[in-house]
């Protein structure tokens, strides 16, 4: 899996946490979580990426929603 790939899938993963742990989070706070947190550590500039962080928000929203896996279509052509 390619670094970018990896570095998405691991902002989708805190973000995904930060959704189930809270249901009524809502993206301005994991914004400022991720920010607080990665800030500093400046190891990933995906957790502060706000495109990246809105996407994954938006995905883990849908997943805990309808209880199923989220896809994308250009995932699966």
């Amino acid at each position: 899996m390619g670094k970018v790939k990896q570095a998405i899938q691991e902002v989708q993963e805190i973000v995904y946490w930060y959704v189930q742990g809270n249901r009524d989070i809502t993206l301005p706070e994991v914004q400022t979580l991720l920010f607080k947190k990665y800030w500093y550590k400046n190891d990933n500039g995906y957790f502060l990426n706000e495109d990246v962080v809105k996407n994954a928000y938006n995905k883990a929203i849908w997943e805990r929603d309808n209880e199923q896996e989220y896809y994308r279509r250009e995932d699966v052509l």
